[in-house]
């Protein structure tokens, strides 16, 4: 009876384990694509991002400042914000956090002011600068995607790069304008490729 007991528990596992062998991956058709070119005083760059997976979009992106640049060697806080403005620096808004209305979360992105983003969409971590004013970031987020939804940074008034002149500090409640990163010092519109 063990034996018996062990083949069919076997047999079920196998059963269990081979149906998930095919389970959906959310794999696109095609891989969705965007770009950036990010540009500052003294700064310039761009960053590619690519969806091939529903709901992960991987982020290459390289800058590179002049010695006259903000663009200092160390750490520098970098977010996506909600608008797809450049034009001056503070027309990207506030941090990208969903395209949430005012029905579903009032604090959302609506009022201005450090309490405006709760989630955390658009952040992403620090950016390493070398003592040759270049850095690069290259990571994966879950938090936004190219293709449609609530999470997309393709909404009726798109999204944007910015690259801030000190480090985040990544605190829930910051308690002043420069824990998450301080002045703006370059940005860049995504844009769909």
């Amino acid at each position: 009876m063990g034996a018996l007991f062990k083949v069919g528990a076997g047999l079920v596992i196998g059963l269990l384990m081979g149906g998930c062998s095919s389970y959906y991956t959310g794999k696109h058709e095609t891989k969705l694509k965007a770009r950036a070119a990010i540009a500052g005083v003294g700064i310039t760059g761009e960053a590619d991002l690519y969806e091939e997976y529903e709901g992960r979009v991987r982020i290459k992106l390289k800058v590179r400042g002049t010695p006259e640049s903000k663009l200092t060697p160390g750490l520098h806080a970098i977010h996506i914000h909600e608008a797809g403005s450049c034009e001056p620096f503070s027309a990207a808004k506030g941090h990208y956090d969903g395209n949430v209305d005012s029905q579903m979360n009032p604090e959302a992105t609506i009022n201005p002011g450090l309490g405006n983003h709760p989630y955390h969409l658009g952040d992403l971590q620090n950016l390493s600068v070398d003592d040759d004013r270049k850095g690069s970031l290259y990571t994966v987020t879950s938090r936004v995607t190219l293709s449609n939804g609530l999470n997309t940074l393709f909404d009726s008034d798109g999204s944007a790069f910015i690259i801030h002149e000190f480090q985040d500090k990544y605190l829930p409640d910051p308690p002043n304008k420069d824990a998450p990163g301080g002045a703006r010092i370059a940005c860049g519109v995504i844009v769909k490729q």
